[in-house]
């Protein structure tokens, strides 16, 4: 026997009422709000449309769901909605299977949902198809206001763009630096350095000028991927230090490193993310001032 229920990319005409169920767990106001702010992303390119999944019960809309394929191999999923005219669990496994095998076929190795306390309940959906809760992202920012500024410790550590024949070790010194990570360790493997660099880039379709190659005595030892956002912001994605390098405050230069150059830039503020259970990390951060400003729970499928 067929499925009572019917999946599809949801056309023009029912974007807003696909929006609206997506968003039904908020208050009406903050609903029409988000679904005003989303129809605005499928304007400009920034979501696309064919990431917009709804499930009919012949003619009447009975669930939907998002999703948005990132570069770098990678996608962001939210959990499906389902009206109450429907089997909910039904039609919310359907959603997911069909997003998933979407996403996958763009070429997605991994997807992730990323929660409030408050979004925790719609997690089920997610669960029952593949998807694991595996940390909290801490999500930090430092204002770079102080009167103080920023200053490099080490004489000894020097600093070089990722370019010509320091691409290559660029590229090395990342992947050893992934060693014994306390940073979401789940995601190691799964993705080319290709991979990973290119969703690093953002729109960028070269290296940022952010990116810096760390190197102590001669010897490579770390690495930094940072980006300059809108509103005369940076965002520092990723700080990562060799193994045998580690637990020698080269983790304080870098990320010192990083807020000198963009303070020069004339930026107002650093932000990033940091796993919890990374201690060591968020409490460099943490003795550098930043404060945590929101937090996600983790939902991880890998594919690959």
């Amino acid at each position: 026997m067929g499925s009572l229920y019917t999946v599809t990319f949801a056309q023009p005409a029912e974007q807003a009422a696909a929006f609206h169920l997506i968003f039904q767990h908020f208050p009406e106001a903050e609903r029409s709000s988000r679904v005003g702010n989303a129809l605005q992303l499928v304007r400009q390119g920034e979501l696309p449309a064919e990431g917009i999944f709804i499930a009919r019960k012949g003619a009447v809309l009975v669930g939907a769901l998002v999703c948005l394929p990132l570069r770098g191999a990678s996608a962001l999923i939210w959990p499906p909605q389902a009206s109450g005219d429907c089997n909910s669990t039904a039609v919310e496994d359907l959603l997911m299977q069909e997003s998933c095998a979407w996403l996958r076929g763009r070429g997605a190795k991994l997807a992730q949902a990323l929660l409030t306390n408050d979004e925790i309940r719609l997690a089920p959906p997610l669960v029952r198809n593949g998807f694991h809760h595996v940390t909290d992202l801490l999500y930090l920012r430092l204002e770079l206001d102080r009167p103080v500024g920023f200053r490099l410790d080490k004489e000894s550590v020097t600093f070089q763009a990722p370019i010509g024949q320091h691409r290559l070790v660029f590229q090395q010194t990342l992947l050893q630096s992934y060693e014994g990570t306390l940073d979401c360790p789940e995601v190691n493997g799964v993705r080319s350095i290709d991979e990973i660099l290119d969703g690093h880039r953002g729109s960028r379709l070269d290296d940022p000028p952010t990116w810096w190659l760390a190197i102590e005595s001669g010897r490579s030892v770390g690495v930094i991927l940072a980006m300059e956002m809108p509103e005369s912001a940076w965002d520092l994605s990723y700080v990562g230090i060799i193994p045998e390098a580690r637990r020698r405050g080269l983790g304080r230069e870098l990320v010192q490193k990083t807020l000198v150059e963009a303070k020069a830039a004339g930026a107002n503020n650093v932000s990033l993310s940091v796993d919890t259970r990374n201690r060591p990390a968020w409490q460099l951060y943490a003795g550098l001032g930043f404060t945590v400003y929101d937090h996600r729970e983790v939902y991880l499928a890998i594919w690959a």
